[in-house]
């Protein structure tokens, strides 16, 4: 009998090694974003528990945790004077925050009804840029700087997601599958919810999509090309699709220093690159 509870907790230990050796180590980068004067990088990443926000000086260095909380804290996006917007669910629902660069000061500019995320500072530092399904359906809203006038712009029975500010305030771009064909698609809109063109038309996921600094360009990621997705950069109108030299990704933003911040890799793991505007002289900041 000894033998057999000796065997039986020995199968059990063995048991618990093999699924422990088969969870994957997570090392997740699901956003990143360029601060005003491309000096530094904030980005969100999931180790262990809820994805916390970091930022980082452009060569890597001087990593902090600024966000420091065991709530859900990402998709964050910085003002021209420094401070930063994001996402978090710290009391309970999604909500958009505002914070210094190191972290302090922070308070909630959004507080229900349903979610909202993905918040996208103009250019000029006067609005935000969000998303929320406080109606049913994600859609593309717009508030001012500290919360107030909080507009819906989109107006459909589809998830709009992750709007995007043009540099010079005028325009927002998003990516929708409106058409239910299970395939994202990107849309351009005026800021003030006028004049929404869809720019792509095609069988493929076209995702996370951004401004260049010129107003006039926009990259996203798409998977056109099989897996894993690569990244592409088109005029506003659609014309033009190029694709960036070897440049695997998702989720990219371009600085006014003619440099690409971009997540590449997949779940449970990726890292933050950075490359120049032509897709040459890729390196990794992150480890």
């Amino acid at each position: 009998m000894k033998k057999q509870i000796a065997f039986l907790l020995l199968g059990l230990i063995f048991a618990a090694s093999a699924t422990l050796a088969q969870e994957p180590k997570i090392n997740f980068y699901q956003d990143v974003a360029w601060s005003h004067d491309a000096s530094r990088l904030s980005f969100s990443l999931r180790t262990t528990g809820e994805p916390e926000i970091y930022v980082m000086r452009a060569d890597g260095s001087d990593l902090k945790n600024i966000s420091n909380n065991s709530a859900t804290d990402m998709w964050a996006s910085w003002s021209p004077a420094g401070q930063i917007a994001f996402m978090s669910n710290r009391d309970g629902n999604n909500d958009i925050y505002l914070m210094n660069a190191d972290g302090s000061a922070v308070r909630r500019l959004t507080n229900g009804p349903g979610k909202n995320s993905y918040p996208s500072w103009s250019g000029d530092g006067k609005r935000i840029a969000f998303c929320s399904n406080r109606d049913g359906k994600w859609q593309v809203y717009v508030m001012n700087a500290d919360g107030s006038n909080q507009t819906r712009l989109t107006k459909t029975y589809a998830d709009e997601l992750n709007p995007n500010f043009s540099p010079d305030s005028k325009r927002i771009v998003f990516y929708s599958n409106r058409q239910g064909t299970g395939k994202d698609q990107v849309f351009v809109i005026n800021a003030d919810g006028s004049h929404e063109v869809r720019i792509t038309n095609d069988g493929f996921n076209n995702i996370f999509p951004a401004w260049l600094p010129d107003s006039k360009r926009i990259g996203f990621g798409s998977n056109r090309e099989g897996t894993p997705a690569r990244l592409y950069v088109m005029n506003a109108d659609g014309s033009n699709l190029t694709p960036l030299k070897n440049a695997e990704g998702f989720f990219a933003r371009w600085s006014k220093r003619n440099k690409i911040a971009f997540v590449k890799g997949r779940w449970p793991v990726s890292q933050i690159y950075l490359m120049n505007a032509d897709g040459s002289n890729q390196a990794q900041v992150t480890k």
